[in-house]
């Protein structure tokens, strides 16, 4: 059987777009840090493998498979250091990672955390900012979690979020108004 129709089928097809004026975008990638504090909790600890996913209000998701080569950021005194083999999530720490994936267009509204393991791990707050002119920009509001994450399953910080960190002495609960949580899972 001649080959001449399929080859013909598949250029037609390929250059489809440009005979109809249609272009196609390649996906812009962008760089982002992602900051995590491991709570003060006896215990709150893990050297388990940890991944993150957010996501904005127009459905863009960038999902880390495994966050690893952490800058620490905070340790109180006596804390764990960096360097040496530090992983990350220490009692009491607040680490960055990087991470590259598909641009936001809008305010990162959710946030997930997974961790694959044994060990129990506490953390207290995430936070997401891009690069954007060789300085971080802070894209995401601040996800509180203070609670123990399950092992092998997503977990939400069941909204618990707030742009300002508190409002009148208590955690500000609701989503913002602009952000649709459950729309794009």
């Amino acid at each position: 059987m001649p080959r001449f129709p399929t080859i013909f089928a598949l250029a037609l097809v390929v250059s489809l777009p440009a005979v109809h004026g249609i272009q196609i975008q390649p996906q812009r990638n962008c760089s982002y840090s992602i900051e995590i504090e491991t709570t003060c909790a006896p215990d709150a600890e893990t050297r388990d493998h940890v991944s993150v996913r957010f996501s904005d209000s127009e459905g863009n998701l960038i999902i880390v498979k495994h966050l690893k080569n952490p800058k620490l950021l905070y340790t109180p005194k006596n804390g764990a250091k960096q360097g040496g083999g530090y992983g990350g999530f220490a009692r009491c720490a607040i680490d960055m990672f990087e991470a590259r994936g598909p641009c936001v267009s809008d305010k990162v509204c959710s946030l997930y955390l997974m961790k694959v393991g044994s060990d129990e791990w506490r953390p207290g707050w995430a936070k997401v900012y891009q690069q954007e002119g060789g300085s971080l920009v802070q894209t995401s509001y601040m996800f509180y979690f203070r609670t123990f994450v399950p092992q092998n399953v997503w977990n939400e910080n069941g909204g618990s979020h707030t742009n300002s960190g508190l409002r009148n002495g208590i955690d500000n609960l609701m989503p913002p108004p602009d952000c649709d949580f459950h729309s794009h899972y």
